[in-house]
């Protein structure tokens, strides 16, 4: 074992001459892949940490904010003021910028009756946390996952996400195939008449990266394991109008249970 810290170009010359050196494709990718029980211990705390953010900062959305405003507040509360670090950048999106899935904010202002996605994760101990809510708002605004929303095609759209959520994560069995879950969640948003507005994966592994092994996917047939962490985030994105995504990050605990961490308040 080399510890890359003290590696250099010289020392990988001495090292040719005793032995031979094999590269092994992403190895790291498939070690980060499954974590130990160390790890998801951390992961849950910062699941937490980052939900408890999200009930936080309900109480800064204000009428009349644009979304930098509410990105900044956002951003407060998920790092203690800049006592601990985000995930990435956090996602805050009105109505019709809500129909990117990768919005920038704009200075677009909420109004009553306002849809507003939610974005964004925070790290703990180096491991990273993420979560969306589609949110209404409302004269009660909730960071929950049952929301009322005034509008009826909102509502509609919300709804059959929400059902595409519940579906995968309530699917989610040790020894399947991980697509499968990506299936299942697309097939009742295509039967809804909306396949074409579903336009990313079902979701990806968290750890140390926000990204990383197993991303879920149509193509990606790795078993589902003891020890494994990613998210369940399918969308509807309608554009010009409005997007609705509802994301959590689930784990399988070493009793091969499956934990929503994302729920965690």
């Amino acid at each position: 074992i080399i510890d890359p810290l003290n590696w250099d170009y010289s020392s990988f010359l001495e090292l040719q001459k005793v032995t031979s050196l094999k590269q092994i494709k992403n190895y790291s990718h498939k070690k980060r892949e499954i974590k130990s029980e160390n790890e998801l211990e951390i992961i849950k705390k910062a699941v937490k940490k980052g939900a408890k953010a999200f009930e936080k900062f309900k109480e800064s959305i204000e009428l009349n904010l644009d979304e930098f405003e509410l990105s900044y507040r956002f951003k407060e509360k998920l790092t203690k003021r800049g006592k601990r670090d985000l995930s990435f950048e956090p996602i805050v999106a009105i109505n019709e910028n809500s129909a990117k899935p990768h919005a920038f904010v704009t200075s677009k202002k909420l109004k009553k009756d306002d849809l507003l996605l939610l974005d964004a994760g925070i790290k703990y101990k180096r491991y990273c946390s993420d979560r969306t809510r589609t949110i209404a708002i409302n004269d009660e605004i909730s960071m929950s996952k049952i929301q009322t929303f005034k509008d009826k095609q909102k509502q509609k759209i919300y709804d059959i996400v929400l059902k595409a959520q519940e579906e995968a994560i309530k699917s989610i069995k040790v020894g399947m195939k991980i697509n499968e879950l990506d299936k299942i969640a697309r097939k009742i948003i295509e039967d809804a008449g909306y396949g074409k507005y579903f336009v990313h994966s079902l979701g990806h592994g968290v750890g140390l990266d926000i990204h990383e092994w197993p991303y879920v996917n149509r193509k990606n047939e790795t078993i589902i394991k003891p020890g494994m962490v990613f998210t369940i985030e399918p969308g509807i994105y309608l554009p010009n109008e409005f997007g609705v995504r509802i994301e959590d990050m689930v784990m399988i605990n070493y009793d091969e249970e499956v934990e929503v961490l994302s729920e965690y308040i």
